[in-house]
């Protein structure tokens, strides 16, 4: 879909609902998309206490909660739906969905008569009550293929479409690089990504590279990649020269993602990283494999891979180059919109997007 600056129709509606608004969060990139093609957006975070270093307190008050409440995704209804009344929204796109009961949905659509769509960008052990379709929203976003021609076979009450997650072009892009940010995220092999023991398993493999490691621990997780670990997490520039300063920015994808590519696998390919990743079926669908990114199927081939490629830096830089030209070209939150509002609101014309020649 072409993107271009001109036109008259501008400020579409948009009601924004997440579950974190915080700089390089999924609903942080989507409002800015918005607003880049000239949406007027609200955003509505369910959860406002978020922190790259939760507190104790916070996390017990939660635990509290969802242990107490029947359904503790309500108690943010009461505040949702005062939002909608006041800002009253043309579309409402919800994101991952897992915070929307179907009691909450039946009554914002007493309170709007505007399209409810939801776009859920994870994978299927993050569903929980598996909102999204019991919820009867006017259309479903997923990025998992499987999951959408699943969804489409079995479900009636919701039409499933696909849409991949994409990069920010104004955050995911190279970075120059001092001789502190080298000191601090220089090494053969970077991962940015929260732990679980699947993907700590994998990398507990490569003990012959120079690993770094970037993510949250989970407090139920035995930590066991030593030094490796950095200790946090990182977001926005930090993420950016983090893959820039790596040789190899790895990306091992959750096993649960059946046949689609999480956010980082667009978000890196933008930064510019020279980029290896679990390989999918969709992957060759978004990139060019082993010209814009490099897949490993087995962890064997994971080592094989990296080892060739740190041999040949030339070739790296290459597939870096060619990998951003794509992300930018082809893969960012402006390009997803604009194909989301064309399916929702197809007579709808944003600043962004270049309307249809008129028939003859």
């Amino acid at each position: 879909m072409k993107l271009s600056q001109n036109s008259s129709n501008r400020g579409l509606r948009v009601l924004v609902a997440g579950v974190y608004y915080f700089p390089d969060s999924m609903e942080w990139h989507v409002v800015d998309a918005l607003r880049t093609l000239g949406a007027t957006v609200n955003m509505f975070a369910a959860d406002t206490s978020f922190s790259e270093t939760p507190s104790v307190i916070d996390g017990v008050r939660r635990r509290i909660r969802n242990l107490l409440a029947r359904e503790p995704e309500r108690h943010i209804e009461r505040r949702l739906l005062r939002t909608m009344q006041d800002f009253e929204p043309e579309l409402v796109l919800v994101i991952l969905g897992n915070q929307i009961s179907p009691r909450t949905m039946a009554l914002m659509r007493k309170a709007t008569r505007a399209p409810i769509v939801c776009w859920c960008q994870d994978q299927l052990t993050t569903m929980g009550r598996q909102y999204i379709l019991g919820s009867g929203y006017d259309m479903v976003f997923v990025k998992d293929r499987y999951m959408q021609e699943l969804f489409s076979r079995m479900i009636r009450s919701t039409s499933f479409r696909y849409l991949p997650e994409a990069c920010n072009p104004r955050v995911h892009r190279p970075l120059p690089l001092s001789d502190a940010d080298r000191d601090a995220y220089g090494c053969e092999l970077m991962i940015a990504g929260n732990l679980y023991y699947y993907r700590q398993e994998i990398l507990q493999q490569l003990s012959e590279f120079d690993l770094k490691v970037f993510g949250i621990l989970p407090d139920w997780l035995i930590e066991r990649i030593g030094a490796r670990y950095q200790r946090r997490a990182i977001f926005g520039d930090d993420k950016a020269r983090a893959a820039c300063a790596a040789r190899i920015a790895l990306n091992t994808l959750h096993f649960a993602e059946v046949n689609s590519l999480n956010c980082r696998a667009f978000e890196l390919a933008g930064c510019g990283a020279f980029q290896m990743i679990s390989d999918t079926p969709v992957v060759a669908e978004h990139f060019g494999v082993d010209e814009e990114i490099v897949t490993f199927r087995t962890v064997e081939e994971l080592i094989e891979k990296a080892r060739h490629y740190l041999r040949h830096p030339e070739a790296t830089a290459r597939i870096a180059r060619a990998g951003q030209q794509r992300a930018h070209r082809d893969h960012t939150y402006e390009h997803r919109l604009l194909e989301l509002v064309a399916a929702v609101l197809p007579d709808r014309v944003l600043p962004g997007q270049v309307p249809p020649d008129p028939a003859p």
